[in-house]
């Protein structure tokens, strides 16, 4: 079997992405704590170096449109290489029981690859299909969203804007088994606080 030119560097990426991310304990031995702001329609994280300085945010709210009930990041940004996965991995733990989703209208490179890392190479997260707002892919409304985002990804890296629902950007995400294990890991050890 060959492989193209593309799909060698998704794999170098996504492998960078795997060994570069951040658990828990990696957070807890380089003095990063996070502190969370919850309300009912948006929650905010910033990561702390040393309880101090803060080198990393992100932040979600509720969605608008139906998105099968999924709330979309707003934010995320890193000062650390391997922190956003962990930002992100903490956020489908704090919106649960709903998925969460990306920007609909604007995503980076950076993020772009956690999200195709979710789809394509974590077991323990489910993808959701949403559909776009004219009702292309299913006759209920449940699921309708903007889908922008994914149909630049679909024209950026496929060439064509209508191949949007093969787009990781195109779906939501949430834990499989319902569980919250980085939230979970985060407490055990006393690095996460709610404000």
């Amino acid at each position: 079997m060959r492989i193209t030119e593309g799909q060698l560097r998704r794999i170098i990426r996504e492998e960078i992405l795997r060994e570069d991310a951040l658990g828990p304990r990696g957070a807890k031995l380089r003095r990063i704590s996070f502190e969370v702001k919850r309300r009912t329609d948006f929650i905010e994280v910033d990561a702390l170096l040393q309880g101090r300085g803060r080198i990393g945010h992100i932040s979600s709210s509720r969605q608008d449109d139906p998105c099968a009930g999924a709330w979309v990041i707003d934010v995320s940004q890193s000062k650390l290489d391997g922190l956003g996965p962990l930002l992100y991995d903490l956020m489908i733990d704090l919106v649960h029981p709903h998925p969460l989703m990306s920007d609909r209208v604007e995503v980076s490179d950076d993020a772009r690859r956690v999200w195709d890392y979710y789809n394509e190479r974590r077991p323990d997260v489910d993808s959701i299909q949403l559909d776009d707002l004219k009702n292309t892919l299913t006759p209920v409304d449940v699921d309708n969203c903007e889908q922008s985002s994914a149909q630049i990804w679909g024209e950026d890296e496929l060439g064509d804007e209508d191949r949007w629902p093969r787009s990781p950007l195109s779906k939501a995400y949430k834990r499989r088994d319902g569980r919250t294990p980085t939230l979970d890991e985060l407490q055990a050890i006393g690095i996460i606080k709610f404000i």
